[in-house]
């Protein structure tokens, strides 16, 4: 069983959860790529009820590429984004990836918005690629 536990750069906010992903996808909608002041964003699709989060968080709302309503939960302190909400998969937290205390825990299993990428951040090979968001679970 895995066992997915990080936190924001701080400290002040942590979590853990040993569920089975719904996803791991890289994805390089404008939102992710602007939220993550990065290419992309690398994201893990956990069961919210089966994630335990501890210390307080701020949240910003944003509607994503795929129309959904997205919601960044992320430290008050330092500004670490922790995981964001999408109203297409409520039952989901996508956690940050890039704030996991094992970063060899997260593999890539699609990359979504490829069609979006920046030039300078060429998508993951290896993997199905979408020029949009697939149905996911």
């Amino acid at each position: 069983m895995a066992e997915f536990k990080g936190g924001c750069l701080c400290g002040a906010v942590r979590y853990a959860s040993t569920a089975e992903p719904a996803f791991m996808a890289n994805c390089h909608c404008d939102d992710c790529r602007k939220s993550s002041a990065a290419g992309h964003m690398s994201l893990i699709g956990l069961p919210k009820d089966q994630v335990e989060f501890s210390g307080a968080m701020s949240e910003y709302q944003v509607t994503a590429d795929s129309g959904a309503s997205i919601s960044h939960h992320f430290c008050p302190s330092c500004w670490s984004q922790v995981y964001t909400a999408s109203s297409s998969t409520p039952v989901n937290a996508h956690i940050v990836a890039a704030t996991l205390d094992d970063l060899s825990a997260f593999s890539p299993q699609a990359v979504v918005f490829a069609s979006k990428a920046a030039p300078w951040d060429r998508p993951f090979e290896g993997v199905p690629h979408f020029d949009k968001m697939p149905p996911i679970g």
